[in-house]
Order: structure tokens, then sequence, then C-alpha cells
């Protein structure tokens, strides 16, 4: 018996030694354009909401599954499961889930700008609130898929995730981390008005994200944010 628990715990450790990370970089990625598309899935906006104390209403465009009934088998379309809506977590500066693109309305206004034409899985967005209330400038940070990474031909959570920012309306939305690295974490330091994140890079080139890799670290001045994203070393 004693030797078969020894034999057992060896057997998990080396398929944990084994374990592969999902989020590892194909060299021949598939362009974002090829990225399949499940048949039975449709895009579906939510009802628009104010971010609060401002002039904008945001619509979050998501995707639902269609699910075959009954009535399909007849000649009827095919019905949407509220259970499948693809965002539901909200609070007052974030909302995470799985997002294709957002539009902006000015609450004086019936005119809809959507953030991208091209195709995102955001998986989160959030309002510097902190920022807007001191500077009167509003900004989204959003931290999202821009590529299949993998090539598996999904963009979801196991491709390399992004950063990117936008102005209150949607405006000048762009890429602040550098391509094909993935983002670890972000943060603003209010009192200096920046917007500080770090990456880690797959430096060894043997497609996978380990302690080997190297870490990045830059900062975007709010001030002005349109500046060039600054790379800084403390390490």
């Amino acid at each position: 018996m004693k030797n078969y628990i020894i034999i057992l715990v060896i057997l998990i450790s080396i398929s944990a030694c084994t374990k592969q990370d999902n989020r590892k970089v194909v060299d021949e990625t598939k362009d974002v354009s090829e990225v399949k598309k499940e048949s039975k899935t449709v895009a579906i906006a939510e009802l628009p909401f104010v971010i609060d104390s401002t002039s904008y209403m945001i619509h979050l465009i998501g995707n639902y599954t269609t699910h075959k009934r009954r009535s399909e088998y007849i000649g009827s379309s095919g019905s949407y499961s509220s259970d499948d809506i693809s965002f539901t977590n909200f609070s007052k500066n974030r909302i995470s889930g799985n997002i294709s693109n957002v539009k902006f309305q000015h609450i004086d206004s019936n005119e809809l700008k959507s953030l991208t034409k091209n195709i995102l899985n955001i998986h989160s967005m959030n309002f510097l609130r902190e920022v807007y209330k001191k500077t009167e400038n509003g900004y989204f940070v959003y931290n999202l898929t821009d590529k299949d990474t993998n090539a598996d031909g999904e963009l979801d959570y196991n491709d390399l995730e992004s950063l990117y920012i936008s102005n209150l309306n949607g405006t000048e939305f762009r890429k602040l981390s550098p391509n094909g690295q993935d983002l670890v974490t972000w943060k603003t330091i209010l009192e200096a008005n920046k917007l500080y994140f770090k990456t880690i890079e797959d430096i060894d080139g043997n497609g996978e994200f380990d302690k080997k890799d190297k870490t990045h670290y830059f900062y975007l001045d709010l001030n002005n944010v349109g500046s060039k994203v600054v790379e800084y070393h403390p390490i």
C-alpha cells in the first residue's frame, strides 16, 4: 500500500510539471479576421446605462448563443436564452465579461458611435473615476484580447491580454502595451496622474510564459493621454 501511494505521488508530480500554459505564443498566429465564429452565436446589445456623473451612455455588445427548441424544427427561428448573456458583472466603475464592442451615446443625442471596427474580446473596461474627479478628463481602460496568439481559432482568456485606453466618449481608442507581451497588471497613481502597468515577454522564445521570461514596466502620463508610453526600469 505504501509503495502504491509513493507511485501515485510521483505520477501526480510528473503531471503537474508537464501541464501546459494555454497562453503560449505560436509563431504562425492567425489573423484576427480568421478567428472562427460559432454558427449559433449572434451579437446582441445590452440596454444602455449612463456612466454616473457624466453625460454619456454606453451600449455593450456581446454574444448570445441560440438554442434549438421544438418550434425551430417546424420552421421557426432559434430562441435566445438569457442565461447566455456575455456580460453581467457591473460595478460603479468596472464592467467585465466577454464584450465584442461598445457604443457610446451622448445623453442629448441619438447618435451611437462605435469604439472600434476591429474584432476584439474585451474582458473588462474600467472608468478612471478618481482621475475624472481630479482633472475632469474622462478615460476608460480596457483589458482585452486582440490577437489569436495561441492559434486555436478563438479569441479568449487563453490568448495574450493587452491594455488599451480611450476617452470617455470612446474616441482615441488605442493600444498601450506592446505586441507580443502579456499584460500582468495596471494601476493609476492619482498624485502623479499616471497610469502604470507591467507586462511579461516570452524572451527565451519557447512559446510559453514562465519565470525565465522578462517583465517590462511602463507608464502613461494622463495629463497628455496621447503621449508616448514610457518604459522605465525599476530593477
